[in-house]
């Protein structure tokens, strides 16, 4: 038997302790590895962290003053509105705002005039922090700089708090500051939520003082990212120490590099293999949770722009009807209750129209915040397209409450809201279904909820109305008004009738106004059953051009014997602003041969101030091709004069509530005296409207003037029976 070479057992030996130590320096050197790894990892986690709050308490200080600032402008736009307007204000900001204890308005001689706010020292509270000589140089360098200031830290019982004053005005317009009390950790606490949650704690140094913190205490070899953080003109600020709790530091900071270091060779072997595989699994799990990450993005942003709307943000009108189907469902079997608001804002076409889609837009953007300072957290509010919106409210609510809630959402409607340079006031209507009294299917709920708000429009608009059979009633006739209707212009059941209007100084028939009336089946039905829903459908712009061809093909007629009479037609405000207007009309006048000098057309003042601009334009090119411009219903719009020096007028129609009563009525002869002068004066022709008796003829013939029309002459009739009367 050989024996072992001692030689070579020497080497083998040495070998085998050779390759022990290198396998136990490897198990050293990854030990040390995971280690570093893990503090690098968590070092790059605070740093994330350390930034996410900064930015956080950034943008969310920054807001703050932005709403501050805001109020100081509506502060210096509306300084007559009452100190208990701005009281109620302060009470709704302070309600908004987390951590907001108090809001006062200081004058511009650094003295509180009065405050608002939960506690019940906050007057006593300005009066102290008023007197600091720190706060009164903040004051001083704010109204210089025209900027926010934000004071040193103030400590009572309550916590720690800071001050913010706001300028109001700055040079001869200063009106003093708007300050308010931030308590440090119910603001800093509602922007950063629970630790426990983030998995990190937060704690800030005003100088050597604490301020804020939401952890334990700080030891000398804890884990931390910190930043300084100065939000005014001055250098002191505030610095921020963010750590992670005990939970997700055991989670990065684990116990492995101690075993690995405590381990043999061989272990130390089999960890390096295995952390290799390892490595490997989680760059394959990472790559994959990679894909699945973005997959989950891309379908998210899809499902959010499928159910929301991209101006505003809130729910669209997909989102809100399946949410209202999903209710009803559910209600069916849970005897639940909610109701329905259906928002309108009136006239917001005018907006756009005047000030621009920007202005607009820019509206709409701010009215999800307006919409949440009134309705609840659990109410469901979506933009269903343009200026209208839906209200889903959850429960059971009396018609008081909705009423309440409704006249509240309106009132807050009519606050001046800033855009650019403009302030803009708005008024809406409201309509209301309750379910399941007023619909048992999300299409019949919103149906119902949509004719309660054509309801509301119908009595003014700025006011609300709750469903009834009534309006069910009138929707239903409504809708089929309008389906006859299209059938009236596809089967031209519409035509002109002529009322004549007659010169004073001769008692001749110089003209006619052509009216339009609607001939179904024998009956001829006025303009008033049925011109609402023409305008309000545009179908006024054809049947218009269809009328002004057959009017003119028939008067042009007339003008072969008697080449001096006018013939008057009505345009609408839709009309009017149709690109295509003076096209048609040229075109109309051309095809049918009518001479422009013997046409005259009628448009309200309501239509002239659709567009004011384009009305001008517009205008003026008519006046060019020989047609006049004749102001209908003269005297009922607010600002009739502006009107006669704005726009090319050739002739007044005093509107006939002015006439009715002038043989009775002095003030109503006193005004009609002096339209009629006015005219005189201006060169403009006047023609009285409605005149029934023989008494108002004598009183207008009197007072000179020129031409009038009504049922004491004719009434409106048939192109022959005029034709006729003409050639009598």
């Amino acid at each position: 038997m050989t024996e072992p070479n001692p030689q070579n057992q020497k080497q083998s030996n040495i070998g085998t302790v050779f390759i022990a130590l290198i396998l136990f320096g490897l198990s050293i050197a990854i030990a040390f590895y995971v280690q570093h790894q893990q503090y690098g990892v968590l070092q790059q986690i605070l740093k994330g962290q350390a930034e996410r709050t900064e930015k956080r308490l950034i943008q969310s200080t920054f807001d703050l003053m932005a709403d501050l600032k805001a109020m100081s402008k509506r502060w210096v736009k509306d300084n007559n509105t009452p100190e208990a307007n701005w009281r109620s204000d302060a009470n709704d900001f302070i309600e908004r705002i987390e951590g907001v204890d108090s809001i006062w308005w200081v004058d511009a001689d650094f003295n509180s005039q009065w405050s608002e706010g939960y506690l019940q020292n906050h007057s006593s509270r300005s009066t102290e922090v008023l007197q600091d000589e720190d706060v009164v140089l903040k004051l001083i360098r704010s109204k210089e700089n025209f900027q926010p200031e934000i004071t040193h830290t103030f400590f009572y019982d309550d916590g720690h708090v800071v001050y913010i004053f706001q300028p109001i005005g700055q040079g001869q317009n200063f009106a003093g500051f708007l300050g308010i009390e931030v308590h440090v950790k119910e603001f800093i606490d509602h922007l950063l939520g629970d630790p426990a949650n983030s998995g990190h704690y937060t704690k800030a140094y005003s100088s050597q003082d604490v301020v804020f913190q939401n952890g334990p205490t700080l030891t000398d070899d804890s884990y931390l990212e910190f930043f300084e953080l100065n939000l005014d003109s001055d250098s002191n600020g505030w610095v921020f120490k963010v750590y992670p709790t005990e939970s997700s530091l055991a989670l990065i900071i684990s116990p492995m590099p101690y075993f690995i270091a405590g381990a043999g060779s061989l272990i130390s072997l089999l960890f390096m293999l295995t952390l290799m595989s390892r490595q490997k699994a989680q760059n394959k799990s990472a790559q994959l949770a990679n894909e699945i990450s973005e997959k989950e993005k891309v379908q998210f942003e899809l499902e959010y722009l499928a159910n929301h709307d991209t101006l505003t943000h809130l729910p669209n009108r997909h989102y809100i009807t399946n949410f209202i189907e999903k209710r009803v469902k559910f209600s069916q079997t849970s005897q639940q209750k909610f109701t329905i608001l259906f928002i309108d804002l009136d006239h917001f076409k005018d907006i756009n129209d005047t000030l621009g889609h920007a202005v607009g837009d820019e509206m709409l953007k701010k009215l999800p915040v307006l919409f949440n300072r009134v309705f609840r957290h659990d109410d469901v509010i979506a933009r269903m397209g343009g200026d209208e919106f839906v209200v889903y409210l959850p429960g059971e609510m009396s018609t008081e409450h909705v009423t309440k809630l409704v006249k509240r959402f309106l009132q807050s409607l009519e606050y001046p809201i800033q855009i650019d340079e403009h302030l803009i006031r708005l008024t809406g209507s409201v309509g209301v279904a309750f379910y399941p009294q007023h619909g048992s299917t999300v299409t019949e709920l919103l149906s119902h909820a949509d004719a309660a708000l054509y309801r509301a429009k119908d009595e003014g608009r700025n006011t609300f109305a709750i469903y009834d059979s009534e309006i069910e009633q009138k929707a239903k006739d409504r809708i089929q008004l309008i389906a006859r209707l299209h059938l009236a212009k596809d089967n031209e059941e519409f035509e002109m009738h002529f009322q004549p209007r007659y010169n004073l100084k001769n008692n001749t028939v110089c003209g006619a106004e052509a009216l339009l009336r609607w001939n179904r089946n024998g009956a001829v039905i006025e303009p008033v059953e049925f011109i609402n829903l023409l305008e309000e459908t545009s179908l006024i712009i054809p049947v218009s051009w269809r009328m002004l061809e057959s009017s003119c093909k028939q008067f042009v007629k007339l003008l072969e014997a008697n080449p001096e009479l006018i013939m008057s037609f009505n345009v609408s405000a839709k009309q009017l602003e149709h690109p295509d207007f003076l096209h048609r009309l040229k075109t109309t006048l051309s095809e049918t041969q009518f001479p422009p000098s013997n046409l005259e057309l009628e448009l309200t003042e309501q239509t002239l101030i659709q567009n004011v601009e384009n009305s001008q334009y517009i205008l003026s090119e008519v006046t060019q091709l020989g047609i006049a411009i004749a102001i209908d219903d003269f005297g009922t719009g607010y600002s009739s004069l502006s009107y006669l020096k704005n726009f090319p007028v050739d002739v007044l129609k005093i509107d006939q509530s002015f006439i009715r009563d002038i043989d009775s009525d002095k003030d109503d002869l006193e005004l009609v005296r002096t339209m009629i002068t006015m005219g005189k004066n201006l060169n403009i022709t006047t023609v009285a409207e409605g005149v029934e008796n023989e008494a108002q003829l004598q009183l207008l013939r009197t007072e000179d003037c020129d031409q009038v029309q009504g049922h004491y002459f004719k009434t409106a009739m048939k192109f022959y029976d005029y034709y006729q009367l003409v050639n009598s």
